[in-house]
């Protein structure tokens, strides 16, 4: 199959103009930002920050790259996730078609995306511009007394009207990052997993003065109960503790959007 794609490939004409297909999200919304969005012509099917430009055509992710639809876009360049197979990498260099490998986990990780995508498509200004944008968001306001302790949370789970588990932001990741910048201490950063499962039991012993929990359009509708459950293990421990949901489909994705989380824990956290 794939020696038929690269037989219809060397059929079409070559074209000057870029063509870049992003099959990462975060990395989507970094072109975007750069002002690229005439130059791309294919996305994720997880792309969701932006609805026109989500309108292009879909070509999978990372794990399940689409070589047919790549090559009826006549991609000339593919932006891949690091930790792509490398069978998809060498197939995709065999249809004479640049991949760029970014890292994406971590609050440098992103930079270093902004730099090198700005580079290679000759975008160093807008680059600079928006790297500005996300350095200004992480300077942290005159927080009153000590850090505040944070535990950070990307999704619950409620039974019986209880939280039973989470799944919360460890080490090595660009939400601890974020936290760290603020002047906000992650309570989970020394943990060995960026984003560990904790049960019920090691909840109600951890001391924390928030509880961050973000949301989107999978799960937004859950709020509520999260929130009446939260209060009922906060209510068991010493000391007031503030239950912050923060939503938007933005929270979830490692890419130029983190200035917005940076902003919001500000807000909701910092001047409280």
């Amino acid at each position: 199959m794939l020696q038929i794609l690269i037989v219809i490939f060397f059929s079409f004409s070559t074209l000057s103009k870029e063509r870049i297909v992003s099959t990462v999200p975060s990395l989507s919304e970094i072109l975007y930002e750069l002002d690229l969005s005439d130059e791309v012509v294919g996305v994720s099917k997880y792309c969701s920050f932006d609805e026109d430009f989500c309108k292009k055509d879909k070509v999978g992710t990372s794990l399940d790259i689409s070589y047919e639809k790549i090559l009826k876009l006549k991609a000339s360049a593919v932006l891949l996730s690091s930790s792509t197979n490398k069978k998809q990498v060498t197939n995709l260099s065999r249809l004479n078609i640049r991949t760029i490998l970014l890292e994406h986990d971590r609050l440098d990780d992103i930079y270093k995306s902004i730099n090198i995508l700005g580079d290679t498509f000759s975008k160093k200004n807008e680059a600079d511009n928006l790297i500005k944008k996300i350095n200004a968001s992480l300077i942290p306001d005159n927080l009153e007394g000590r850090a505040k302790n944070v535990l950070f949370l990307i999704s619950s789970k409620v039974k019986d009207e209880k939280i039973v588990k989470v799944q919360a932001a460890g080490s090595k990741n660009f939400y601890s990052d974020i936290l760290k910048h603020v002047g906000m201490k992650n309570i989970l950063e020394s943990y060995p997993m960026s984003y560990p499962e904790v049960g019920r039991e090691k909840l109600i012993s951890l001391k924390y003065d928030y509880v961050v929990e973000i949301f989107g359009s999978h799960n937004e509708a859950s709020l509520k109960e999260k929130r009446s459950a939260w209060k009922e293990l906060n209510d068991s421990k010493e000391g007031s503790i503030r239950y912050v949901p923060l939503v938007g489909n933005y929270l979830f994705v490692p890419g130029p959007s983190v200035w917005k989380i940076a902003q919001e824990l500000k807000n909701k956290v910092g001047k409280k």
